[in-house]
């Protein structure tokens, strides 16, 4: 394709697409959004009472749907021509004002946040315009997508002239109303399905930013310590608190799920703004627990941010998973509930534990849950309905220990 005619292309579907990957410009879209979950985790390691993760809740949301909207119209629209660059690239210096903004969302630079935001909402309102006009097959989506948004930025604007704290009110009530947007829509949804492979990877890959930050918890409470012998231990325990939630999220996520119900879908997309704020709790709570390894036991906001965060990242992906499977008494599930029980458990009996303890306590539950997957991908491998010339066998790890669920499930069911 000449250069001319890459520069001004219409947007069309692209969600039969075979092969397709994240792009160049979605993968340095990501990058701004690395600056706002470091703001975020910093503003609520500043600040862990209950106000304090009430407030954290708020900033998250907001940057994480703005996120969620860019991907899922690229993941339908994505025409890469100069239009579409220059709104995407204008919807990350939004961002990155967003983030400048979150250190002081709730004083003196809370107008700043709301304004930024706004920008974000209206330019992605602007993209679907774009496809509106040009996809005939996505106008009804389009037109209640455009709508929902509309309502939603008005809210933002209006806020900046209220006072506070009247102004926060106003943006939950956005947020709620943006946040409906895949039940309001479901009907037009259904012409205009999602793309198997490519809006999982995208949901990954910010998972992996999210989770990136865990790991800089680590790194940054090792250098501000003094290698003491108790702070050595809680950063390796810490690492592999992070290795082991990368093993179970991306060794069982269902890469099918938004091509199944429209339940299963939402509770896909919703139930990562619950993963992302697990892991960002946890990589506060990581840090914390580093730098004072040595000094008694883990205050209550530092403890929830640690045991809380864990137990809400396996809960979230326990639901997920749940919905996916539609199996109640899955074993895998099961057991994430259960280990998600004991770490939010551990969050109350906590204050009786040297941080040091309670950080290998919260480690071994969650090796726990990495060691029951493996044992379950064992177990699947060895049944005969997966073997060499087993149709699942080009399905990505987590979908064949699904695929084999279900197998197993229906035969148990013809037998019965």
């Amino acid at each position: 394709m000449s250069v001319r005619a890459r520069l001004l292309r219409a947007p069309a579907l692209r969600t039969e697409e075979t092969g397709r990957s994240s792009s160049w410009l979605e993968l340095f879209f990501d990058l701004v959004f690395v600056i706002a979950i470091t703001q975020i985790g910093l503003a609520l390691a500043g600040d862990v009472s209950l106000c304090g993760f009430a407030r954290f809740a708020l900033l998250l949301a907001p940057v994480w749907w703005s996120w969620v909207g860019y991907t899922n119209y690229a993941d339908r629209f994505d025409s890469d021509d100069l239009p579409f660059r220059l709104l995407m690239l204008g919807g990350m210096a939004g961002i990155a004002v967003v983030a400048v903004a979150i250190p002081d969302a709730f004083g003196h630079r809370s107008a700043v946040f709301a304004g930024a935001y706004a920008v974000v909402r209206t330019l992605l309102i602007l993209l679907y315009a774009r496809a509106r006009r040009h996809v005939p097959a996505a106008r009804a989506l389009c037109n209640v997508t455009m709508s929902v948004f509309i309502v939603g930025t008005t809210l933002w604007v209006i806020s900046i002239a209220v006072p506070e704290p009247w102004r926060f009110l106003l943006w939950g009530a956005a947020l709620g109303i943006e946040g409906a947007t895949p039940w309001i829509a479901r009907r037009a949804m259904t012409a205009v399905p999602y793309h198997a492979s490519h809006l999982p990877e995208r949901y990954g890959l910010f998972t992996l930013i999210v989770l990136g930050e865990a790991l800089a918890a680590v790194a940054f409470g090792v250098h501000r310590t003094n290698w003491q012998a108790e702070s050595i231990i809680v950063a390796g325990a810490a690492f592999v608190c992070a290795a082991a939630l990368w093993w179970v999220y991306f060794d069982s996520i269902d890469r099918g799920i938004v091509r199944q119900s429209l339940l299963a879908r939402n509770v896909f997309i919703y139930g990562h703004l619950a993963i992302a704020m697990g892991l960002t709790m946890l990589g506060v709570g990581i840090k914390q627990a580093i730098l004072y390894a040595n000094t008694g036991h883990l205050p209550a906001g530092d403890r929830w941010a640690l045991c809380g965060g864990a137990a809400l990242f396996l809960g979230a992906l326990a639901i997920v998973r749940g919905v996916a499977t539609h199996a109640v008494h899955d074993e895998v599930l099961a057991a994430r509930t259960a280990i998600a029980s004991l770490l939010a458990v551990c969050g109350v009996v906590g204050t009786w534990l040297s941080r040091l303890a309670l950080m290998l306590i919260v480690c071994t539950l969650l090796l726990a849950a990495v060691v029951i997957d493996v044992s379950l991908h064992l177990r699947m491998e060895a049944a005969p309905e997966l073997g060499p010339g087993s149709s699942d066998a080009q399905l990505p790890r987590g979908d064949t220990v699904l695929a084999a669920e279900t197998a197993a499930r229906g035969q148990s069911g013809s037998t019965s």
